[in-house]
């Protein structure tokens, strides 16, 4: 179960940073600039999550790998709406590019807790099980990105796309905050918290045809006012 955990999460981290860099390549052109920008402070926020997951954090890793996931879930479920929201009261440019950067740097940091928190719950089970989890969590990155590329993207778009994955790492995040720590304590105020993400999610999901229809609509009439200035 532990290895299945692991693969989800990666799926999920990666297609929140491909959803980031798609967006970032929209709304300011160069698209291998902005694919090599964030897979690159996506790998270096890893390492930084990696080195910074010691001590006190690891004593404790099925609850805080549940406050990892309702921090993963509320921001790469949010990402795309919020930074469209960004782009539509004005915000452009550099200070746009640095919103977007600072998520793609979150993001990176959360996941990299991720790893050695797995790693500490499969140990527990499992002697010397390192090889096998990092194993899966590069499986589960891969398939993300191909289904991204393929799937997601394509037939999805951006917005169903984030919703959908959030609401699978919300998921994983409620089962984990099942789980007891060491003292055999339970952490129903995360999970409480975490349910009401996900019904958040679940609500911008079935109404995402409605908000892609108000964005589009907005875009076009920002389209419409420029054309008339110019």
């Amino acid at each position: 179960m532990v290895l299945f955990i692991t693969f989800i999460l990666a799926f999920c981290s990666i297609v929140y940073e491909l959803l980031l860099g798609q967006l970032l390549s929209a709304f300011l052109g160069n698209t291998v600039l902005r694919y090599s920008i964030t897979i690159g402070l996506y790998l270096l926020s890893m390492g930084i999550g990696s080195m910074l997951a010691e001590g006190r954090f690891t004593k404790k890793p099925w609850h805080s790998l549940q406050q990892i996931e309702l921090l993963l879930t509320t921001l790469g479920g949010f990402s795309v709406v919020m930074l469209y929201a960004f782009d539509s009261v004005g915000v452009t440019g550099i200070a746009f590019s640095l919103i977007a950067h600072a998520l793609i740097i979150a993001i990176g940091i959360l996941t990299g807790f991720e790893i050695p928190l797995l790693i500490e719950i499969r140990n527990a089970c499992k002697e010397k099980s390192e090889n096998s989890v990092l194993g899966i969590d590069y499986i589960g990155a891969f398939l993300g990105t191909v289904l991204f590329a393929f799937y997601f993207y394509p037939t999805l778009g951006l917005i169903n796309t984030a919703f959908l994955i959030a609401l699978l790492n919300g998921l994983i995040g409620v089962w984990v905050g099942t789980k007891r720590d060491r003292a055999g304590h339970h952490h129903w105020k995360f999970l409480s918290v975490q349910i009401i993400v996900i019904a958040f999610l679940t609500l911008g999901l079935a109404n995402s045809g409605f908000v892609n229809k108000k964005l589009s609509n907005w875009y076009m009439n920002l389209d419409e006012a420029n054309e008339a200035v110019n």
